[in-house]
């Protein structure tokens, strides 16, 4: 029976020992055959951590989508800068339920040649979310390089991602839109991405609609180009250095109201037509307590608009990006007037806080925060309209 338990031990042991050196030594470096996993399509797949490889970082996503509100299916095109940090084949990066139609690898430095660029080989690890892009030559550390991919997919059903949601009017008609929920980690589903808050990179916004529709994204719309067929193109400003979880933006027929602060900063409330009489007091509440923020703390607020959209109560999650806000609605018999205009009170509160945490971080705000939101949410609910 000794002899029994200690060669369990000893087996036990081993083991540990061969877990504990798959955590230390690990998959870095691409070299080895030790050093893959198999995805799905058969493939040795050349990393095998959940956590992406820090070889190639973003620096940049131009980023053009056109959803179809009537197949809800979208398809995408997208340029993504990177920099090489240290010489690898591969690039991996997260995507989710996505179809790669097409990935190719242009010199940051040569966008005017005439070449074709260098076809990528896709490899897909579904149990990672990943897909590893790989070159038929070393990419050279210290290189920028652009990367062009195509793809496609269908709007979720679910909450997460890029999603369908609708309303219904006081008709009884049900109507599509197109938003996303990106955060913590769903971001891969809309765009292939590095999906790690630490690969921060700017945004370029492109999205394509039909007339009767709108875009919104994080930030402010710089142009709209008229497509063949009828389509429309809408242009959204570079967002600041961000991680992905932040993106945002919603294709939709929805009404706005709009004010300007004392400062200048231009606030927008977005709801469905028959909601839009319901957004006034959000309106109002946003003002007030943007220059509340700006005058009391000194610090003004760091972005040039505030889009506040309020979506059909059908999740609890209310989403929060920078310069653009969502949160659900229910039904307005559920609640007395002077409770729903202190529960707007205190969201508008708590997301507008949360953007002035993007110039201001310091350590403890989030307490203080959270019990000021309350005071002023109550402040206006007893001074408000309501």
């Amino acid at each position: 029976m000794a002899s029994l338990c200690r060669l369990c031990s000893l087996v036990l042991v081993l083991q540990l020992l061969h877990i504990y050196s798959l955590g230390v030594y690990g998959f870095k470096h691409q070299t080895g055959k030790n050093n893959v996993t198999s995805p799905t399509n058969g493939k040795l797949f050349p990393w095998n951590k959940m956590r992406l490889p820090d070889m190639v970082v973003p620096i940049q996503y131009d980023l053009s989508v056109h959803p179809n509100l009537t197949t809800v299916q979208f398809t995408g095109l997208e340029r993504i800068e990177i920099f090489v940090r240290e010489n690898t084949r591969f690039i991996v990066l997260h995507s989710k339920g996505l179809e790669i139609t097409s990935a190719v690898l242009l010199p940051k430095d040569d966008l005017g040649s005439s070449e074709p660029g260098t076809q990528l080989q896709v490899l897909e690890h579904p149990a990672h979310e990943q897909i590893a892009l790989q070159a038929p030559e070393v990419l050279t550390a210290g290189q920028r390089f652009l990367v062009v991919i195509e793809f496609h997919g269908r709007l979720a059903d679910g909450f997460d991602g890029f999603y369908k949601s609708t309303y219904k009017t006081h008709d009884g008609e049900t109507r599509i839109i197109a938003t996303t929920d990106f955060e913590p980690t769903s971001a891969r589903m809309a765009f292939p991405c590095f999906d790690e808050p630490s690969f921060k990179a700017n945004f370029a916004i492109m999205i394509r609609r039909e007339r009767k529709h709108i875009a919104l994204s994080n930030m402010p719309k710089i142009k709209t180009i008229e497509l063949e067929g009828g389509l429309l193109e809408d242009h959204f400003d570079v967002t600041v250095k961000m991680s992905t979880y932040l993106v945002a933006y919603i294709v939709c027929d929805f009404k706005s109201v709009q004010a300007t602060t004392s400062s200048g900063i231009k606030v927008s409330i977005y709801a469905s037509p028959d909601k839009w009489s319901q957004t006034h007091y959000a309106l109002e509440a946003a003002v007030k307590l943007l220059e509340f923020y700006e005058k009391n703390f000194d610090i003004s607020f760091p972005l040039p608009k505030l889009v506040i959209e309020k979506l059909q109560k059908n999740k609890t999650h209310e989403g929060s990006h920078p310069l653009l806000i969502c949160w659900r609605y229910g039904d307005r018999k559920q609640l007395c007037r002077a409770m729903r205009a202190k529960q707007q009170g205190e969201r508008q509160t708590k997301e507008i806080q949360q953007q002035q945490q993007q110039k201001c971080s310091e350590q403890g705000q989030p307490l203080f925060s959270f019990l000021l939101g309350v005071v002023l949410a109550e402040k206006l609910r007893c001074n408000g309209p309501f």
